[in-house]
């Protein structure tokens, strides 16, 4: 592999532009995808600026910056591909992707939830889709500016085709010398499962309630009900075959209670009132649990309520 690529990014938010601005730092090309207009205007002209744990400001050739994924074409052939958008949106770009990009081209999904990379194969095929899980977050506090509020390395990257394993391995390197420590994973789905299972705790809670993270844990009749949540999502993942660590319950838990003031994306999304990822979160859970004939009907409420809140942002045919 060459010591420098062009990269790609899709969806320029904490994830995504975290991931692009150390990219560019380190000196390789990136192409930035995101219909923010103001923020990928200010962008395009003052550079990315990542603020807290990380602090630096990232510049980026401004035909490299693009508003939609159609921009992608032709000119803006790259060697990786970061999908960082909200996995809700997947159903919306993917089409738009495959008539655009080379073909080859190595889709990486840096996304919340599980079997976002699943999705992504079913259309590039297994061989040129990897899947990261990340261990930092943040939020997009003005056009063109990001706070990074915590990063526990390292980040892990795996395959679903073992013939990417080489090429995985070596993505890493790149990825830790861009201080975005990051580690080759063969239990990648493992890490998938650990993340999910953390995400469907609160993030759902905090959405339908409007409360902080600490919040939730705080209150014992919540504190309680983020327990049961996690208690019957671990016992899907058992039964599913899944080797947790052992007292993954009580880690959780304990990483939760250290959660902060923090607003989930979730909770974001609510109030904006946009699309929701709880589909890939709590509802994948609830998928599996029916798979395996586990009964799941803590997490099955909160996907209804969540839906329940959404009517009139899901696409025709989600409502059930």
């Amino acid at each position: 592999m060459a010591d420098k690529f062009r990269f790609g990014v899709v969806g320029v938010g904490p994830t995504g532009g975290a991931m692009a601005a150390r990219l560019a730092d380190a000196g390789h090309s990136v192409v930035l995808v995101d219909v923010l207009k103001r923020h990928m205007d200010h962008v395009k002209e003052h550079g990315l600026s990542l603020t807290g744990i990380m602090e630096l400001t990232a510049r980026f050739d401004p035909e490299d910056v693009c508003y939609c994924v159609d921009e992608l074409q032709g000119k803006k052939d790259v060697d990786y591909l970061f999908i960082a958008t909200k996995a809700s949106v997947m159903d919306a770009i993917i089409p738009t992707l495959f008539k655009v990009l080379k073909p080859g081209t190595t889709l990486i999904s840096l996304q919340n939830g599980m079997d976002t990379e699943k999705v992504l194969a079913e259309t590039f095929g297994y061989e040129n889709v990897l899947r990261m899980v990340v261990n930092y977050a943040g939020n997009l506090i003005d056009k063109g500016k990001i706070r990074c509020s915590f990063f526990n390395p390292p980040n892990y990257i795996g395959v679903i085709d073992p013939n990417k394993q080489k090429e995985a391995e070596e993505l890493a390197k790149v990825l830790t010398d861009a201080q975005m420590d990051t580690e080759f994973a063969d239990d990648i789905q493992k890490r998938v499962w650990i993340k999910v299972i953390l995400n469907c705790g609160l993030s759902a809670m905090c959405a339908l309630t409007r409360k902080t993270m600490k919040q939730m844990m705080d209150f014992k009749a919540t504190r309680s009900l983020v327990e049961d949540v996690l208690r019957e999502s671990v016992a899907v993942a058992e039964e599913m075959k899944v080797e947790l660590p052992e007292g993954f319950l009580d880690t959780c838990m304990g990483y939760l209670d250290k959660a902060g003031h923090h607003q989930t994306s979730m909770h974001i999304d609510i109030e904006l009132e946009n699309p929701s990822e709880i589909d890939f979160l709590n509802g994948k859970i609830v998928e599996y649990g029916e798979m395996c004939g586990i009964e799941t009907p803590i997490n099955s409420t909160i996907v209804r309520l969540i839906k329940g809140t959404q009517l009139e942002v899901l696409p025709e045919g989600k409502h059930a």
